[in-house]
């Protein structure tokens, strides 16, 4: 029976556990199984943060933990290549995380070119990393 979560609250307990990806906690319609196989439904105009405890039409608890993605993190030498980076990332709408000289990404297909090239550049650190995606607010989005 697929269960229907009517609420999010911050408990200290839960009956089970569900890892989600950087790009489940961004859907507005979810649906998963938890680590205990119980499937569920969230119709939500809100994100997720990592422990946050999920509540079912039966009461039925299941907290929330935030799965490590695949990143790379781009690190540059000269404003130059930043920018033209930073811009044509932005022209593909993927999420980014802009810091000083730094870009880090999701790993995506859609990126693969760029990061390919840059792997070639002499000016650019490219790492392939995993953790947690924290991108810059509001930065992604959908037409």
């Amino acid at each position: 029976m697929i269960k229907k979560i009517v609420g999010i609250e911050n408990a200290q307990s839960a009956d089970d556990e569900v890892w989600l990806s950087w790009f489940d906690l961004k859907k507005p319609n979810l649906s998963a199984v938890t680590q205990k196989g119980v499937e569920f439904i969230l119709k939500t105009q809100t994100h997720f943060h990592d422990d946050d405890i999920l509540t079912a039409e039966d009461g039925y608890k299941i907290k929330v933990n935030i799965k490590k993605d695949e990143l790379f993190v781009l690190k540059f030498k000269n404003i130059t290549d930043f920018a033209k980076t930073a811009y044509e990332i932005g022209n593909r709408h993927q999420p980014i995380c802009i810091e000083e000289m730094r870009i880090t990404v999701l790993n995506d297909s859609s990126l693969e070119d760029i990061i390919h090239t840059l792997s070639h550049s002499k000016n650019v650190s490219v790492e392939k990393i995993s953790g947690v995606f924290r991108q810059n607010a509001f930065s992604h989005h959908t037409h």
